[in-house]
């Protein structure tokens, strides 16, 4: 019903627009004129109106359904179909995804333990790496079993790592994690995917960059605070 009574002023403006050139006296012109882009002026603002409350609706939708993965931290996807999200409390790193914005996330987990590197890129180059250095090392012990230890990262692991060729603008902006999982190893999360590249000095790179490093040094964190851990995926065979 909204939408119908938008429609009409639209209409409505278009046809005091036209009516515009068909009068003689100028003022007559001008007031049509006047009107015209009164009735455009209230019809974008009520579209607006219309367009904020679905948008509204629709995310109040999706956090219902990510609602049924225990979060204390999550993201949104520009295109609504993928999500990460993070467990403070049970320490889990949970992907969410889905094939269409009227179906259900369907989702992985993994403990904050099967977290083992973290990379932000930039249309495929690497920006940020954690750890910089390796972090598996590892032996045997008496029961043949390989023992993997998470090895202790240093200060300069969460440096930037320099590009000679910086850019102006990028296309692509990614988060990668990679998982202790043979089936999935890699999960790489889009914050940008665009066909027009989006410029560095602008809002919306600097909202999208602030968003992924903020997650970067989450995941970071996670992979720190598990460097101890030692974790049996033996025995060789």
């Amino acid at each position: 019903m909204q939408m119908f009574m938008i429609s009409w002023i639209f209409l409505l403006g278009i046809a005091f627009f036209i009516l515009a050139f068909f009068l003689e006296p100028l003022l007559m012109v001008g007031s049509y004129l006047l009107i015209s882009f009164i009735m455009f002026l209230w019809g974008y603002i009520e579209l607006k109106k219309e367009m904020d409350k679905r948008s509204e609706e629709e995310m109040e939708t999706i956090e219902d359904l990510l609602k049924d993965i225990p979060h204390t931290k999550s993201t949104l996807s520009e295109d609504l179909l993928s999500s990460l999200l993070l467990d403070e409390r049970t320490n889990t790193f949970y992907v969410a995804n889905r094939e269409g914005t009227d179906l259900e996330f369907e989702y992985k987990s993994f403990p904050f333990s099967k977290l083992l590197e973290v990379a932000v890129l930039e249309d495929g180059k690497m920006k940020y790496l954690f750890p910089r250095d390796g972090i598996l090392g590892g032996q045997v012990n008496e029961k043949g079993q390989s023992i993997i230890n998470v090895i202790e990262a240093e200060e300069d692991d969460y440096e930037e790592i320099e590009d000679e060729e910086d850019q102006d603008a990028i296309n692509k902006l990614t988060l990668k994690v990679v998982v202790d999982d043979f089936s999935n190893h890699t999960i790489e999360y889009a914050f940008v995917e665009k066909e027009d590249p989006i410029e560095k000095d602008s809002d919306d790179y600097k909202d999208l960059i602030k968003e992924c490093t903020n997650w970067y040094q989450m995941i970071s964190i996670a992979i720190n605070q598990n460097k101890h851990e030692k974790r049996l995926v033996g025995p060789w065979v």
